[in-house]
């Protein structure tokens, strides 16, 4: 529970209630280190298990390599990317899960 004063509307509180028990949400978090050289980490987690896919993209939107194309439980993963065989620039991770996706952008430094 917090309280706030607020000089137009007086005193504020709230209570905030969080349930242990829900279920996990789809997330990416951006990808450590970045910029990066060459390898990086990439932390998601998946509400419910199913296939995952990660691919990244030059920033003319072609694939460049796929890091994950598995079956995997729900929770939170991590992978590691190697990209020591591209050059340095702006490349665009993207992760699918079920109905779920999203892209991320990173910068690889050599």
């Amino acid at each position: 529970m917090w309280i706030g004063h607020d000089s137009i509307k007086g005193v504020i509180t709230s209570s905030v209630v969080v349930d242990e028990a829900a279920s996990a949400t789809f997330a990416v978090n951006q990808n450590t280190p970045n910029p990066f050289n060459p390898t990086t980490t990439i932390n998601f987690s998946a509400p419910e298990a199913g296939i995952v896919n990660i691919d990244v993209f030059n920033v003319a939107g072609q694939k460049v390599d796929t890091i994950v194309s598995d079956f995997l439980s729900a929770g939170n993963h991590s992978v590691t990317w190697n990209a020591s065989g591209l050059s340095a620039g702006v490349y665009f991770y993207s992760v699918k899960s079920g109905n779920f996706s999203k892209t991320m952008k990173m910068t690889l430094l050599k």
